[in-house]
């Protein structure tokens, strides 16, 4: 069985994941990668959270319902960064999205995925 401990474990090695191929930033295919690896490390957060709060999503619709709960105690800039991240992962993933190393450490890495792990307590 799933824990939030086992989720928050696999955040940390997803954004770990990102740091590395960011810094590999010469290649666009690892500046992709980065992206998508941190919308899957604010998956595990949210997947910690919401296993804390007594629910176990098993697929991303339903996460994302669960999220939108106000019952889920997920404060809005929280929800808002989580979609923007997983719009840009698709972006990078099925619409060949480009995205320049600074962005992704500002914006990507720094804002967005930073705003959900500190929600997390990552």
């Amino acid at each position: 069985m799933s824990t939030p401990a086992n989720h928050l474990d696999q955040a940390r090695r997803n954004r770990d994941l990102a740091e590395r191929l960011l810094a590999l930033s010469t290649d666009p295919t690892n500046v992709q990668w980065a992206v998508v690896a941190a919308f899957y490390c604010a998956v595990h957060c949210m997947q910690a959270h919401l296993i804390g709060l007594g629910y176990d999503p098993k697929s991303h619709a339903e996460r994302k319902k669960l999220i939108d709960l106000q019952s889920s105690g997920v404060p809005e800039d929280v929800r808002q960064s989580y979609r923007w991240l997983k719009h840009r992962s698709e972006s990078a993933r099925y619409r060949l999205g480009q995205f320049a190393p600074q962005f992704v450490r500002v914006v990507v890495l720094d804002m967005h995925l930073e705003r959900i792990t500190r929600f997390a307590q990552l």
